[in-house]
C-alpha cells in the first residue's frame, strides 16, 4: 500500500480543522443568534405599570408582611390558577401550586411541560403585587419545555389565566427582558406590593455546563388587558 503524501496528509489534516473549526464557530453562531433575539423590550418600571391598569379603588393599603400567606379566595377579582394559555409561542398547560425547596429557592415542576405558580406570594387578579409563574426553558432528557419560547414575546401579546372553575383573566404582554441570575432582582420580580401584574419566568441565554447551566433568566412582564376583559 502507498503511504499518503505529505502534502495529501496536510490536506486532510486542513479539512478536519476547518470541518471542526466551523462546526464551532456554527454553535458560537446560533448561540449569539439566540441570545441577539432576547434582547430586552418594554417596561416594567411601577409608574408605567400603573399607567397600563386602572386605578384602584381608594381604599385603605395594608403594610406588606413577609409572614402573611395569600387568601386568594378571600378576594374577589383573584383566581388559583390552574391553567396558562399564550397563543403566541404555542403555550396551553396545567399550573401547579410551588414553594420553595429545601434550599430555600422556588420550586419549578420536575414535568418541564407544567407551568409552576408560586403559591406563597400574589395570586393572579390579586389587588396589588406580582404573581409569578415558573417554568423550565429545557431538560437534558425531556427537551423543549412549556418556555423554552418565553424570549419570544413581544409587546402587546396575550397571556390568559384559568382557574379551576373556568374563570379566566386575560393579561398583555408590557416586557420582556433578560437578566443575569446574579443580578436579578428577587424583591421586585416577588413583590406583593405595587401595581399588580404577572411575572412569567425561566431561564435563557447563555449555557455553561460548567458553571450551573444558563447564567440568566427571561422575565416577562404583563398586566391585566382591560380592554379584551
Amino acid at each position: 500500500m502507498n503511504k499518503p503524501r505529505p502534502a495529501l496528509v496536510v490536506l486532510i489534516v486542513s479539512i478536519a480543522l476547518i470541518a471542526v473549526t466551523s462546526g464551532v464557530l456554527l454553535f458560537t453562531s446560533l448561540r449569539s443568534q439566540e441570545e441577539a433575539t432576547i434582547e430586552s423590550v418594554g417596561s416594567r418600571d411601577l409608574a408605567s405599570l400603573q399607567a397600563e391598569v386602572p386605578s384602584p379603588s381608594p381604599t385603605p393599603t395594608p403594610t406588606p408582611s413577609v409572614t402573611a400567606s395569600p387568601t386568594p379566595t378571600e378576594e374577589p377579582g383573584m383566581v388559583v390558577p390552574r391553567r396558562v394559555k399564550i397563543p403566541a409561542i404555542n403555550v396551553d398547560t396545567r399550573v401547579l401550586p410551588v414553594g420553595l425547596d429545601a434550599n430555600r429557592a422556588v420550586e419549578i415542576p420536575e414535568d418541564i411541560t407544567k407551568v409552576g405558580w408560586y403559591d406563597l406570594g400574589v395570586a393572579p387578579g390579586a389587588p396589588q403585587g406580582s404573581a409569578v409563574l415558573v417554568a423550565h426553558r429545557d431538560g437534558r432528557v425531556q427537551g423543549h419545555g412549556v418556555f423554552y419560547d418565553l424570549g419570544q414575546l413581544s409587546v402587546g401579546d396575550k397571556v390568559v389565566v384559568t382557574d379551576a372553575a373556568g374563570t379566566k383573566l386575560k393579561y398583555k404582554v408590557v416586557a420582556r427582558e433578560l437578566i443575569s441570575k446574579k443580578g436579578l432582582p428577587l424583591k421586585e420580580l416577588f413583590a406583593i406590593d405595587g401595581p399588580h401584574r404577572l411575572t412569567l419566568i425561566s431561564c435563557g441565554g447563555y449555557y455553561d455546563k460548567n458553571n450551573g447551566g444558563y447564567q440568566d433568566n427571561v422575565v416577562v412582564t404583563a398586566v391585566l388587558d382591560e380592554a379584551s376583559a
